[in-house]
C-alpha cells in the first residue's frame, strides 16, 4: 500500500476543512489584519485636484505672416518667414507642460527650497540634492492634461499626497499658461504689425507718387475723360485682386498637401514615388482646353456681354472641369491604393487638395491671360492714351495693394486689442477633501480574497505535510475497515469482547502512537484476566539488561495465555517475540499514527487486528 494516492471527493474536501478550520481561520484573520495594518499605518493617501477648461480654438490675434506671403509677393516685397504657427489643441497642451510654465509653478510654490530643508535622514545619508529641473520633470510626468473625448473640453488634473499642493499646481499651471500664451501671441502679432507697417510705408510712398504722376500726365497732355476706358481698368483691377487672393489660397493648399505627403509618405519609399507621379501627372490637354474656354468667356464678357456664346461656353467649361476632376481622381486612385487602405480620410483629403490645386493652376492662367489681353487692348490706343492707361493700370494695382495692406494692418491692430485666450474656464479647481487612493474598500476586499486563497493554500499544505491518519474515513480508504472503533480509550470492553470471541492465546498489543496511554495494554490484560485468569502480562519495552530480556522471553514462551506490549514492530523485542504470537492487535490513534507505520505493518504482519481509537 506504499505511496498510495487518494482521490479527493467533495465530502473529503469538506472533512479536510473541518479538520483544519483553525488553520484556515488563523491564516485568513492574519491576512486581513496585515491588510488593515498596511492600510492605516503604511499607506499614504493620494488626493486628485481637477480643473475643466474649454478649448475655443484660434484666438482673436493669431495672424501669421504666411497668410500675407502671397500678397507681399505680388507687391514685389519679400517677407521673412516668422515660422509656422499652429493652434491645434495638442500644441497648446504641450505648451502647458513647457519648462516656461512649470518652472514658474516650481518657483511660486518654493518647492526646491522646501524639499532641501525637509530632507529625510535617508536622503541626507545619500547626499541627495533637489533641483528645479528635477521638480519640473516630476510635475510634467504626473500632471494629466487630457481632451475629453468627443468634446472641446480639456481636463487638467494632478495627484499628490498634499491636497493643497495638488490644487495649487493645477491652478498655477493653467494661470501661467494663460500668461505665456498671451505674451507669445501678442509678441507674434507685434512682429506681424511691424513687418506689415514696413511694407505699408513703401506702398504708401508708391501710391502717393503714382497719384501725382497720373494727375500731372493727364493735365499735361490734356486727356479727356472720354478717352479713358474706366471699365477696362476696373476689370484689370478685379482680375488682379483675384490673382492675389488665389495666390494666398493656393499657398495654404500647398501647405496642407505637403503636410499630408510628409505624414503619410515617410513610411514607404514606394508611397513617395506614387505621390510624386500623381503630382506630376500629365493632364495638359484638358487643362489647355479649359484655359482657352475660360479666356474666350472672359473676353466675351468684357467686350460682348450679351453674346449667346457666353451661356454655351459656361456649359462647356462646367463639363470640362468635371472631366478634369474625374481624370485627376482616377489617376490618384490608381496610384494611391496603399494610402486609401491605410487612411481613407487622409486619402480623400489628399485627392481633394490635389484637384483644387490643378484647377487653381487653370484659373490662374486664365486670369494672367486676361491681364495680357487688357495690356494688348491698351496697346492699341494712341501713344499718349496708351501711356496714360498704363499709368492708370499701375495706379489701380498700387491702390489695391495699398488698401489691402491698410485693411490688414487695421484688422491686426484691432484683433490685438480684442485678444481673448484660447481656453475658457468651465470648472474651477478645488482642494480635494477625500483621497482617491488607496481605495480602502477595494484593498480590504482584495485582502479578504487573498486571505481566503492563502487559507485554502495553507489548509492543503498542512494536509499534505501531515502524514498521520486523520480520521477513520481516510484509514478505510487507504487500508481497510478497522475491526473495532473506539470513540475513546475508555471503551476498552470492545477489545475484551473481541479477544474473547477469537480465543487467541498469544496476543501482541502494538501501540503505534505515543498518545495512547502507556498502560493501555496492561488495562486490556487486567480486564481479560477477570474472565480468563490464565493470561499473563509481559512488557518487554521496560528497561532491563539483555539476560533479563531473554529470561523474560523464555518464561513468556512457556505460558499458554499471554498479552505482550510492543510500540514498534521493528524493535528487537518484537522480532524476538514475533514467532510465538498468533494475534497482533494494532492500536491506531487518530491524528497520531502515521500512514508509513501502517504500511510497514501490512508488509510484515499477515491479518492483523486493527483497533481505531478516535
Amino acid at each position: 500500500m506504499e505511496n498510495q494516492e487518494m482521490e479527493l471527493t467533495f465530502s473529503d474536501i469538506i472533512r479536510i476543512f473541518k479538520r483544519r478550520k483553525w488553520t484556515f481561520t488563523l491564516i485568513f484573520v492574519a491576512t486581513v489584519a496585515i491588510t488593515l495594518i498596511y492600510l492605516f499605518y503604511f499607506t499614504t493617501p493620494t488626493y486628485k485636484a481637477e480643473q475643466l477648461v474649454e478649448f475655443e480654438g484660434q484666438t482673436s490675434s493669431t495672424s501669421s505672416l504666411s497668410q500675407y506671403a502671397g500678397l507681399a509677393s505680388m507687391a514685389g516685397i519679400s517677407i521673412p518667414s516668422g515660422g509656422g504657427s499652429t493652434n491645434s489643441l495638442t500644441t497648446e497642451i504641450e505648451r502647458m507642460k513647457s519648462d516656461r510654465v512649470l518652472g514658474q509653478v516650481v518657483d511660486q510654490l518654493n518647492m526646491v527650497e522646501k524639499a532641501n530643508q525637509n530632507k529625510s535622514w535617508l536622503s541626507e545619508i545619500r547626499g541627495i540634492e533637489y533641483t528645479k529641473r528635477g521638480f519640473i520633470k516630476s510635475i510634467r510626468e504626473k500632471i494629466s492634461i487630457q481632451n475629453v473625448e468627443g468634446t472641446n473640453f480639456v481636463k487638467i488634473s494632478y495627484e499628490s499626497s498634499n491636497p493643497t499642493q495638488a490644487a495649487s499646481i493645477v491652478s498655477l499651471t493653467y494661470q501661467y499658461y494663460l500668461d505665456y500664451e498671451k505674451e507669445y501671441t501678442l509678441g507674434r502679432s507685434n512682429k506681424t504689425i511691424n513687418q506689415i507697417e514696413s511694407i505699408f510705408t513703401d506702398l504708401e510712398q508708391q501710391f502717393n507718387k503714382i497719384n501725382k504722376q497720373v494727375f500731372d500726365y493727364k493735365i499735361e497732355n490734356k486727356i479727356s475723360d472720354d478717352a479713358i476706358q474706366t471699365d477696362l481698368i476696373n476689370y484689370y483691377e478685379e482680375t488682379y485682386l483675384k490673382l492675389l487672393k488665389m495666390d494666398q489660397e493656393k499657398q495654404q493648399l500647398e501647405i496642407t498637401l505637403q503636410s499630408i505627403e510628409k505624414n503619410l509618405a515617410e513610411t514607404s519609399e514606394e508611397m513617395k514615388e506614387l505621390m510624386l507621379t500623381a503630382s506630376q501627372s500629365n493632364l495638359s490637354n484638358l487643362k489647355n482646353k479649359l484655359i482657352n474656354y475660360q479666356i474666350e468667356l472672359e473676353t466675351l464678357k468684357l467686350n460682348q456681354p450679351n453674346s449667346p456664346r457666353i451661356r454655351e461656353l459656361e456649359s462647356v467649361i462646367t463639363v470640362t472641369e468635371n472631366e478634369l476632376k474625374q481624370q485627376q481622381n482616377k489617376l490618384l486612385e490608381n496610384n494611391m491604393t496603399y494610402l486609401s487602405v491605410t487612411d481613407r480620410e487622409k486619402f480623400s483629403q489628399y485627392i481633394q487638395t490635389q484637384t483644387q490645386l490643378e484647377l487653381f493652376d487653370v484659373t490662374k492662367q486664365v486670369y494672367q491671360q486676361m491681364l495680357s489681353v487688357i495690356d494688348t487692348e491698351i496697346n492699341k490706343k494712341s501713344p499718349v492714351v496708351y501711356q496714360y492707361l498704363q499709368m492708370m493700370k499701375d495706379q489701380k494695382v498700387i491702390e489695391s495693394k495699398y488698401n489691402m495692406f491698410y485693411n490688414t494692418l487695421e484688422q491686426e491692430r484691432m484683433s490685438q486689442k480684442l485678444y481673448t485666450p484660447k481656453f475658457s474656464m468651465v470648472q474651477v479647481v478645488y482642494q480635494p477633501e477625500n483621497p482617491i487612493a488607496p481605495n480602502k474598500t477595494l484593498i480590504l476586499a482584495i485582502g479578504g480574497v487573498l486571505g481566503i486563497f492563502l487559507g485554502i493554500l495553507g489548509v492543503f499544505v498542512k494536509e499534505s505535510s501531515d502524514n498521520t491518519i486523520k480520521d477513520k474515513k481516510e484509514f478505510e480508504t487507504l487500508f481497510k475497515n478497522p475491526e473495532i472503533t473506539l470513540n475513546s480509550e475508555k471503551e476498552i470492553e470492545k477489545i475484551i469482547n473481541k479477544l474473547y470471541q477469537t480465543q487467541n492465546t498469544k496476543i501482541a498489543v502494538i501501540q503505534t502512537s505515543q498518545k495512547i496511554p502507556t498502560n493501555f495494554a496492561e488495562q486490556i490484560y487486567n480486564q481479560i484476566k477477570k474472565i480468563t485468569p490464565e493470561y499473563t502480562y509481559t512488557d518487554p519495552t521496560k528497561p532491563q539488561n539483555y539476560e533479563e530480556k531473554i529470561k523474560q522471553f523464555e518464561e513468556t514462551k512457556q505460558k499458554t495465555h499471554t498479552i505482550t506490549k510492543f510500540t514498534n514492530i521493528d524493535s528487537p523485542e518484537y522480532i524476538l517475540y514475533n514467532p510465538t504470537i498468533n494475534n497482533n492487535i494494532i492500536l491506531i490513534k487518530q491524528k497520531s499514527t502515521t500512514i508509513e507505520t501502517i504500511e510497514q505493518i501490512q508488509k510484515s504482519i499477515p491479518n492483523p487486528t486493527y483497533i481505531f481509537i478516535k
